[in-house]
């Protein structure tokens, strides 16, 4: 414990005590011997006028007494009022420039002795208070009665505006001992209006007891828990006439941009077999890509906490996998993409940045061809970020959009074809919606090739959502932006659109698994990154024992990953050697089994999908898979998080609190022929 400047270091004061203690939501200040000048001018018996002035004359104050008139001073507790009158001490503490207008208290004079050759006091021990102010505080003239008092170094912590989910820097408050008897501190709390949003750190004053200029400090940080101002108090007991000292505390909140997610048109920024990104040549084996991503292809230079990639692979040269992680940290035990030999294919990658905005790509083996093309990115924490600076996701029931094997479509798409696939949540939505969070499969291809989502204005971008091969299946989760189809049904509806760039036809499936929002809806959620994280690995019987058929495994989401408010994983969920065709399917823990799948797989391959998946109480979630023995891997990158308080009060509560939306009657899929 230290000294704080303003008060002595010297020992003690000792009796007889002259002493002046100041304290209240204006002034905080303890008068003695030590630190100023100290002088009583007794008006009689009837009253008094107690000055301190500091050496620099910095500070000067008074405490002026009378008695009602035709009375005396005495012992005991009594009203005041500052200019008395006859029923009211006259009490008036004023000073340093400031003074009170008329205003009521009370005065306890605890002793007082008076010559009796004068009439003129000439000892005195009294505890005062006036509500102006609420100042309160100690006089002693020649006194032998002992005092407690605490100077705290500031009466009210203003932490400024602060960003829901954001910590404000810590402020801190130092209670230091100023009175001739040791001040003992209680435990420290937090009260008031809005107690939740702050926190006490680091406090060494809590049950302590300070000698005479002795000190201790109490760190509080605010972190806002609604939009708007915030206030609270901050008290330590103590053993003072008046039993603690208190601190307000105020902090406004606010919503920034950080988290949410900004659609750019497909672009590639990576071609090893053209030279774009990198030199012209395959990655190999136990090589790693230092690709940038910032500043390019429609993503911003700065301000960026991770893309959306869809990551390819062409022409490996043996069986590997790729692992893609921000630059600048350790390379993380996961993968993003795992194919055999000769194989190619793409999934979806979101992943933080790293240093200089970039991604590392490392190959685990061989030579492979890799391209990426970017489809968006999130917004990080700036405080010049508007609050709307982009698209919130709102997760919604898994459904099937699309499926051309249902008779009604009328059959696959054909070579060069297209299809717009609209949905709809209903007209308080529907305007909002800017881009779809779907898993895309193509079904038993009659020829190899491709197809790209798009928002179906236009050509389709120079961009793959998925290669497959003749009769496979092979899906591949995509975050694709929405155009208005006015075609698509009465009024229209935000729509996608697919485009089969094969020589041959193929099946295509569509599932929906939510949407982001223009940044208007209520209640969305927002990204957190995360350097990419395994939770799951069955071969390890790391989250879960590897499955021997059919059946449902239940997962808990490590606190590494996952935290009070969040509502959903960004995830890659690998399957690995099953004894034979099967599919998995995520969703929430106590939320009824989807639908839809997330992952087909065939015997014995090694295949790996992205998937955003919600979490339920615990932060649990279940696995099922269809048929036969496989093993499953789950890594993490990013998590969808509730920030509590971004709803106003009387709006909308989270839609992910309501439950998942289920499509309303979307319009029809029209099917295109672009040249």
């Amino acid at each position: 414990m230290t000294a704080l400047p303003g008060v002595a270091n010297a020992a003690a004061p000792t009796a007889p005590y002259d002493a002046f203690t100041i304290n209240g939501s204006a002034w905080n200040y303890s008068f003695d011997p030590g630190n100023a000048s100290i002088a009583l001018n007794a008006r009689g018996p009837a009253g008094f006028d107690l000055s301190a002035n500091t050496p620099d004359f910095g500070h000067w104050f008074h405490a002026l007494v009378v008695a009602p008139p035709g009375q005396k001073l005495g012992v005991g507790t009594f009203p005041t009022r500052t200019m008395g009158d006859a029923t009211h001490y006259a009490l008036n503490v004023f000073g340093d420039g400031l003074t009170c207008g008329d205003s009521l208290g009370s005065l306890t004079i605890h002793a007082l002795t008076v010559d009796p050759a004068t009439n003129a006091i000439t000892s005195i021990a009294a505890t005062y208070y006036q509500d102006c102010y609420d100042t309160y505080g100690e006089i002693r003239w020649h006194s032998d009665q002992s005092y407690v008092n605490g100077i705290r170094s500031a009466s009210f912590l203003d932490f400024g505006t602060v960003d829901l989910g954001q910590g404000s820097q810590v402020q801190t408050v130092t209670i230091t001992s100023s009175g001739s008897s040791a001040l003992q501190l209680g435990t420290a709390s937090l009260g008031g209006a809005v107690p939740a949003a702050y926190t006490i750190t680091g406090d060494t004053c809590t049950n302590a007891t300070l000698q005479y200029g002795q000190s201790c400090t109490i760190g509080v940080q605010g972190r806002p828990t609604t939009l708007g101002g915030l206030t609270a108090t901050l008290t330590v007991p103590d053993n003072t006439t008046f039993g603690k000292r208190t601190v307000g505390l105020a902090m406004s909140g606010r919503l920034t941009a950080e988290g949410t997610y900004m659609p750019v048109t497909p672009s590639r920024l990576l071609d090893t077999r053209e030279g774009n990104g990198a030199p012209k040549a395959p990655l190999g084996g136990g090589q790693t890509l230092h690709l940038q991503v910032t500043g390019r292809g429609g993503v911003p230079l700065s301000k960026v906490s991770a893309v959306v990639l869809n990551v390819t692979v062409t022409g490996p040269t043996s069986a590997g996998y790729l692992t893609v992680y921000p630059t600048g940290v350790t390379r993380p035990t996961a993968s993003n993409l795992n194919f055999p030999a000769g194989w190619t294919g793409a999934n979806s990658v979101t992943m933080p940045v790293g240093t200089d905005g970039q991604v590392d790509i490392y190959n685990a083996a061989g030579n492979v061809q890799v391209i990426v093309d970017v489809m968006g990115y999130y917004n990080a924490y700036d405080e010049t970020h508007t609050q709307w600076g982009g698209g919130q996701y709102l997760p919604t029931l898994p459904e099937r959009l699309l499926d051309t094997r249902d008779p009604a479509f009328g059959g696959p798409l054909a070579p060069n074809e297209s299809v717009r696939i609209p949905v709809s949540y209903g007209e308080a939505f529907d305007s909002h919606i800017w881009a779809l969070a779907v898993n895309i499969t193509a079904v038993a291809p009659t020829m190899g090739g491709f197809v790209t989502a798009w928002s179906g204005v236009g050509q389709p971008p120079t961009a793959s959502t998925l290669n497959f091969t003749p009769g496979s299946v092979v899906p591949n989760f995509a975050v694709v932006p929405t155009a208005w189809c006015s075609q698509c049904g009465v009024g229209g509806y935000p729509a996608i659109a697919v485009r089969n760039f094969s020589g041959g036809s193929t099946h295509i499936v569509v599932d929906i698994f939510g949407f982001y929002d223009d940044g208007q809806i209520p209640g969305g959620l927002r990204f957190h990154p995360l350097t990419p994280t395994r939770i799951v690995d069955t071969r390890d019987g790391l989250g879960a024992s590897t499955f021997t058929g059919a059946g449902t495994k239940t997962v808990t989401a490590p606190a590494a990953v996952a935290g009070d408010n969040t509502y959903a994983l960004v995830t890659n969920v690998t399957g690995i050697d099953p004894a034979n065709s099967t599919y998995l399917s995520l969703w929430a823990t106590g939320d009824t089994k989807p639908t839809v799948s997330n992952l087909n797989l065939t015997p014995h391959e090694v295949r790996p999908n992205a998937a955003f998946v919600p979490v339920g109480p615990g932060n649990k979630f279940n696995v099922f898979n269809a048929a036969w023995k496989v093993d499953v891997v789950i890594d993490v990158s990013g998590t969808f998080e509730f920030l509590p308080g971004s709803v106003p009060a009387g709006q909308v509560s989270s839609l992910a609190r309501q439950g998942p939306l289920h499509a309303s009657s979307s319009g029809t899929p029209q099917r295109l022929t672009l040249p």
